[in-house]
């Protein structure tokens, strides 16, 4: 079984192996299937993401406009589309960050346009991911302002290396189980055809100021094949043995219920 590996923009292959190391080394352990990882530089170049990692900030680093912005990201997703014909195909991919923007804004673009194509992916996993509301709004959803607020006041907590805001942390059990509003946005409101329907895994940090993009990006994914993790940390791939044992069971569940006959059909 192959599966494609993709960073966000502040790292590259070789760090990203190395924080994903002991996860992937769990992963072969325990599954009886064999497991191959290609690790793909994200293509995305651009600042003005919700997972942008503040850590590589320069004071002179541009903010793309929205126009720019959804250029580089379907610039991204080509790349990303000429990543699997040469090397695919892929059953399932690890997206961490930018990384989980990219594939995601993928997967949304595939769907819409190319809805005769059978889905790129089995399975995904996203940790501390994202989904672009840009992107949403390239594909005609109505993005309401407070969705928008949502997204900006989470950055803005980031760049300044801040934690969640509490008005967050208060709201978001609610974010993840309310379809009228995930954090501004109606779910019952964007069509079946701009959910996510292969099986996936979301993990975020509970110290992650940017979790309500992730909780964005869960509710576009079908909750009945979905499963969610919330570590101790922050906006990182989780490291500790504890919680190790507990997210790569559902990972398990994730590559086998993409397996399941029937599934590529949906």
């Amino acid at each position: 079984m192959k599966v494609l590996c993709l960073q966000d923009g502040g790292r590259n292959k070789k760090a990203f192996k190395a924080n994903l190391d002991f996860l992937l080394g769990k992963l072969r352990d325990l599954n009886n299937t064999v497991l191959l990882f290609d690790f793909f530089n994200n293509p995305l170049k651009c600042s003005n993401l919700p997972m942008e990692d503040s850590s590589h900030l320069k004071p002179h680093h541009l903010i793309l406009s929205d126009q720019e912005y959804v250029k580089n990201i379907r610039k991204a997703s080509e790349q990303l589309g000429n990543k699997l014909d040469s090397d695919g195909p892929y059953d399932g991919v690890i997206a961490f960050s930018q990384g989980a923007v990219v594939v995601s804004s993928f997967l949304l673009y595939r769907q819409w346009y190319d809805d005769g194509l059978p889905p790129a992916f089995k399975f995904a996993i996203f940790v501390s991911g994202g989904i672009s509301l840009q992107v949403l709004k390239d594909l005609g959803v109505p993005i309401p302002e407070e969705a928008e607020n949502a997204v900006s006041e989470a950055t803005l907590q980031r760049n300044q290396e801040l934690g969640p805001l509490s008005a967050h942390v208060t709201k978001a059990r609610r974010a993840v189980f309310n379809s009228d509003d995930c954090f501004g946005l109606n779910l019952n409101r964007i069509p079946l055809e701009l959910k996510i329907r292969i099986p996936t895994v979301h993990i975020w940090g509970e110290k992650d100021p940017l979790f309500p993009s992730s909780i964005h990006l869960t509710g576009l994914c079908d909750p009945y094949i979905r499963k969610i993790y919330t570590h101790s940390g922050g906006h990182e791939i989780p490291q500790e043995e504890s919680e190790l044992v507990q997210i790569v069971p559902l990972i398990e569940w994730c590559i086998q219920r993409g397996s399941w006959p029937g599934q590529m059909q949906l």
